[in-house]
């Protein structure tokens, strides 16, 4: 029997320095003292303490947006269908309607957008408020001036590029970059600049959540705030899998004051791990003051303090009879504002709730805050904001994103998604003709249908009429309709139109999962298995929660197969060819 056959038979452990010999670990060993002592830990932090909305995460955030415009939402990193489907413009647009009727004149009627984004909400607010002034024989749009904002110049760009408002005319919708901390001030592409004034309303949709804000609360020597210290992860095989910089490299760039540089870390976003710590607020502002003894049984409180800068300028640049409209999201009750004292990421971006119950109480002494009925029970809030009595206003306010209103559109989608869910198709088409009725115009709706009627009733021609119907509303910046257009024409046998409804959603959405499935089954049908496998590739790579996975390994299986297939019957057809030359 061997040594080691004889040691595992007796279960008799070798002597330790024996074993630790064969280990090559011969020699004394260390006090545990002494070997704790040498251990060192390689650093990894990238940059010390900071405020909140100061760190790192969110200066890449806010270069993420300078670079990249309003593709955050395209990929669907940043939610943006609730303010941009048509049905807050369309309710936005009956508010101002209102508060025209409420302040008859005949100067023009100047209307302010900040963090304007998709530039949809503008649009069908636009479309929506000319429809209402003609229905109405009101001259209320012929003396609209709208400028529409936004802090990043690429989105003013992509906005021309997309010649979004042209229908309108530049007369009508100014285009420029606005910084909300300074509202008052409008630069155009030319670097020409206005100062506003007299507005009859401001609207601020997600626009408040992402400019500075802190947490704070009572210390034990005064007031403290909510620090972020911000490290790089240890994991090493984890950042090889992102990029080839390396640990000192991303050190400086960390700390370069190049705007340029530091968007080279905007990728590398989700490898940064925080530290926070409250540190003692030495010089307390107002503010501060207020907001403590304002919530003094809550832990901490955030502190919207660039949102209320935003809003006292808004404030007055206002005409006496303005309003401001606001829609966000962030705690309404002041027993929830401790557990939202959070940043929160969308993707490469970054964002901050709203402390409603704070800003309420706030502006109280300064203007009506008005709250429409329902709201705690949404997941998104609004506020109107007037400075006078404008009873016509705040009625349609509340006709429209009070609990009324609420239920009035979105009841019947609701209903019609739970009938479809439990197989009842018929009760699900009556109830989508229902909310078509009441929601014409909301292209995501009406995409929905489209999908319904030509995917799950399979009729095609129903289904191509729908959809090219949400396509006129919005054929910009989603792929999912395009999707929906291709996938009716290729069950109805159109794999050309198929193909370029895929492409088209390609522009839009170049990494989309479903997009680059599609585009390889028309490329299978057309025989090009290379770029179907191409496209393959691309659908796993973005498929990243497996949603597409069994579909797209069968897909790929078929293409090997008919690639393996197509190599054969060459073989064949060469064989019988020499066969018949002899």
């Amino acid at each position: 029997m061997s040594e080691a056959a004889s040691a595992i038979h007796t279960r008799v452990p070798l002597p330790p320095h024996i074993a630790f010999e064969r280990m090559n670990l011969a020699g004394s060993a260390l006090s545990p003292e002494e070997a704790l002592e040498r251990v060192q830990l390689e650093p990894t932090v990238l940059q010390d303490f900071r405020p909140l909305t100061s760190c790192l995460e969110w200066e890449l955030s806010q270069l993420h947006w300078n670079q990249s415009g309003l593709l955050p939402f395209v990929e669907n990193h940043v939610p943006f269908l609730i303010n941009n489907s048509g049905r807050l413009s369309e309710h936005a647009a009956a508010t101002l309607f209102a508060n025209c009727l409420d302040a008859p004149g005949s100067e023009p009627i100047r209307v302010l957008e900040l963090g304007a984004g998709t530039g949809l909400f503008a649009l069908y607010f636009l479309d929506a408020f000319f429809t209402l002034c003609k229905q109405e024989s009101k001259d209320f749009y012929d003396r609209l001036i709208f400028y529409v904002t936004d802090q990043s110049p690429r989105t003013v760009d992509q906005w021309q590029e997309r010649h979004l408002f042209d229908k309108h005319g530049k007369q009508r919708v100014v285009l420029g970059c606005c910084d909300a901390l300074k509202p008052s001030r409008v630069v155009f592409q030319t670097r020409e600049e206005v100062e506003l004034e007299g507005l009859q309303a401001v609207f601020c949709n997600y626009v408040l959540d992402v400019l500075p804000a802190t947490v704070v609360k009572k210390g034990s020597n005064g007031p403290e705030e909510l620090q972020v210290r911000t490290h790089l992860t240890r994991d090493r095989g984890l950042l090889t899998q992102y990029t080839r910089l390396t640990p000192e490299n991303i050190r400086d760039i960390a700390r370069s004051d190049y705007s340029e540089e530091k968007t080279k870390l905007v990728p590398l976003i989700s490898l940064l791990e925080i530290e926070t710590s409250f540190m003692p607020l030495h010089q307390e502002s107002r503010l501060v003051s207020y907001a403590l003894a304002l919530d003094e049984k809550t832990e901490r409180v955030l502190l919207n303090y660039g949102a209320i800068t935003c809003l006292d300028v808004c404030m007055e640049l206002l005409c006496h009879t303005g309003f401001i409209l606001i829609n966000d999201y962030g705690p309404v009750r002041r027993d929830e504002v401790a557990n939202h004292s959070v940043s929160q990421r969308f993707g490469p971006t970054s964002a901050t709730g709203i402390n409603f119950p704070f800003l309420e109480q706030y502006f109280a002494k300064k203007c009506a805050v008005v709250t429409p009925d329902g709201d705690e029970r949404r997941g998104i809030h609004s506020r109107l904001m007037v400075r006078s009595d404008v009873p016509g206003t705040v009625a349609a306010y509340q006709n429209r994103f009070g609990q009324a209103g609420y239920d009035f559109f979105e009841v019947p989608v609701e209903e019609a998604r739970a009938h479809l869910s439990a197989g009842r198709k018929t009760e699900s088409l009556e109830s989508y003709r229902l909310a078509l009725s009441r929601a014409p115009h909301d292209w995501h709706v009406v995409g929905e249908i489209a999908e319904f009627v030509g995917l799950q009733l399979q009729d095609y021609q129903a289904g191509r009429q729908l959809i090219r119907a949400a396509l006129d509303q919005n054929p910009w910046y989603s792929a999912w309709l395009w999707n929906v257009l291709g996938d009716i024409l290729f069950l109805d046998r159109d794999v050309s139109g198929a193909h370029e409804a895929y492409l088209q959603a390609q522009r839009i959405h170049p990494r989309d999962a479903r997009t680059n499935l599609n585009l390889a089954y028309t490329f299978f049908e057309f025989g090009e298995y290379a770029n179907s496998l191409e496209a393959l590739a691309s659908a796993m790579g973005a498929d990243v929660a497996g949603m597409y996975r069994p579909r797209l390994l069968e897909k790929q299986h078929q293409v090997l197969g008919a690639i393996s297939g197509r190599w054969i019957g060459e073989q064949e057809r060469l064989t019988r060819r020499v066969q018949r030359m002899l």
